[in-house]
């Protein structure tokens, strides 16, 4: 059954006057030293993840986290009872609370974060809004970023959600549909609250599904802008998640934190963040001595028919943080129609179709790749194309959408692009295992199909 319960909000407040009663007997105590354990506190702490991994740190935006690192530990609890005896300086996630001061009350909340049995929780989401959480969250919308939250929240987190933008996987994504369809049949019934970017997202039909949060991406926001004030002003928080930058570490970490710690997955969440670093950060380390040894070759990007993607646009963004040069990037600023004659002149080395089933190059889920090879050779079938510098030698792609649209596999895409790119310099890059290790440990599904094709 798709539908959470409803939570029985008398007994939990009863639950949570007891445990505070309980953690106020020992919170005035001295505490044993953290330092041996954990390293001296202090403010702004790099991450624990990063410090290994990447240079790149980041935070867990949950008020409580007053050390600013990427969890809440009993380092914060130090760190708070330090502000308030005015030995170190106030962060803006110290007051726990959420009343406007720093006090012993913080210390309490932030135990209560610690145990996971806090009764509500202030967060900062990607759009650094700041959102009180009725804890523990039960019934969830989601619009955008499903993949994420599952690779987070697992099989259970898909049965708390009570609504969601259906045509995002029924409509976008129909292979991704059909195979989590198959999974799990009684996703279909999950009620329909409209797609923000079709103009169909409702806030009635939010409200109607009751939720304890909304979770959407940061576009899609700016679409329904109205409904989501509405939906506040009904009680209902919406958290925006962003995993739209690419190959952003810092950003894609702080989401999918913030996931982990609205779902109680905390150590999922940064496992989750690992694998995304070891599949990123050695390849744009590498790339930056690539770049200095093998010319950038020039790229066209295709979606449908002539579109492609300019200078500020994400996709044309990747394109360049990949080590290529967007040739649409002098002629475009967002997406629109390249000129057929601009694309002869410019005359690229490499050429990338973006494709899923009927656009451009059918890829995804149970997609054979004698077929989608056929596909591809038929889009090279356009005037004056057998002269271009990427068909000639062969260097014609086409990639699964799903990769460049916002989400934390776009390693996936990074991965294929500097293959493609230079394909002397990282031989050794496997992003078709990398994709099914990513469903083995993250995913509900099994990997199937066919996700990207050359020539």
């Amino acid at each position: 059954m798709w539908m959470s319960g409803a939570r029985n909000k008398g007994t939990q407040k009863i639950e949570g006057i007891i445990l505070m009663a309980v953690v106020f007997t020992f919170v005035f105590s001295s505490f044993p030293s953290v330092t041996a354990a954990h390293g001296s506190v202090s403010e702004g702490a790099s991450s624990t993840i990063s410090a290994m991994e990447t240079d790149v740190s980041y935070t867990l935006k949950v008020l409580g986290n007053a050390n600013m690192d990427d969890t809440i530990d009993m380092r914060d609890v130090t760190y708070i009872k330090l502000v308030i005896f005015g030995k170190k300086p106030e962060t803006e996630l110290c007051d726990a609370n959420n009343d406007g001061r720093v006090s012993m009350l913080d210390v309490v909340q932030t135990k209560l974060i610690i145990i996971e049995k806090a009764g509500k929780l202030t967060v900062i989401d990607a759009l650094n809004r700041t959102e009180t959480l009725e804890m523990p969250i039960e019934r969830v919308v989601i619009t955008f970023n499903v993949e994420e939250y599952l690779a987070v929240g697992r099989e259970e987190a898909l049965r708390k959600v009570v609504g969601w933008s259906k045509y995002y996987w029924e409509g976008r994504r129909p292979t991704v549909w059909e195979t989590y369809l198959e999974r799990f049949p009684w996703i279909d019934d999950i009620p329909d609250v409209g797609y923000p970017w079709k103009g169909t997202f409702s806030a009635e039909k939010v409200m109607d599904c009751e939720p304890d949060v909304v979770i959407m991406c940061p576009s899609q926001y700016e679409q329904a802008t109205e409904d989501v004030e509405r939906l506040e002003k009904a009680g209902i928080p919406v958290i925006i998640v962003d995993f739209y930058e690419p190959f952003n570490i810092k950003a894609h970490a702080e989401s999918t934190l913030l996931l982990g710690e609205l779902l109680g997955e905390r150590e999922r969440a940064r496992e989750l963040i690992s694998f995304y670093v070891s599949q990123v950060s050695e390849i744009l380390e590498r790339l930056e001595e690539v770049e200095k040894t093998y010319p950038k070759p020039k790229v066209l990007l295709l979606g449908k028919e002539w579109t492609t993607y300019g200078k500020y646009h994400y996709r044309g963004e990747m394109i360049e943080r990949a080590g290529g040069i967007n040739i649409a990037a002098d002629v475009l600023e967002q997406s629109g129609e390249i000129d057929p004659e601009y694309v002869l002149k410019a005359n690229p080395d490499v050429i990338i179709f973006i494709g899923k089933l009927g656009w451009n190059v059918d890829l995804g889920y149970g997609v054979e790749k004698e077929r989608a090879e056929e596909m591809l050779a038929e889009q090279i079938q356009r005037p004056g194309w057998e002269e271009l510098n990427a068909t000639k030698n062969n260097r014609v792609h086409a990639i699964h959408i799903y990769f460049v649209h916002g989400h934390i596999y776009d390693y996936v895409a990074l991965q294929y692009f500097v293959k493609w790119f230079y394909p002397d310099a990282f031989t050794d890059i496997n992003p078709e295992e990398a994709w099914k290790e990513f469903h083995e440990r993250f995913l509900p599904v099994e990997y199937s199909g066919t996700w990207a094709v050359s020539l």
